[in-house]
């Protein structure tokens, strides 16, 4: 059995420092989406492509 926690909520609500805390306590890997989401966008860009291109973005 794995488990998995997923934190939902709204935006600057606290869901990253919860997420981090609880993967932390219970020895779990921690996969930060809204940094992956940030880092895709930061590459897409860079690579002189839209943020609409969702083909550069996979």
């Amino acid at each position: 059995m794995t488990l998995v926690i997923a934190v939902d909520g709204p935006a600057a609500s606290g869901k990253g420092t919860i997420a981090a805390r609880l993967a932390r306590e219970y020895g779990l890997p921690h996969l930060d989406t809204g940094l992956l989401y940030r880092a895709v966008g930061v590459k897409v860009l860079g690579d002189g492509h839209s943020l609409d291109d969702a083909e550069a973005a996979a």
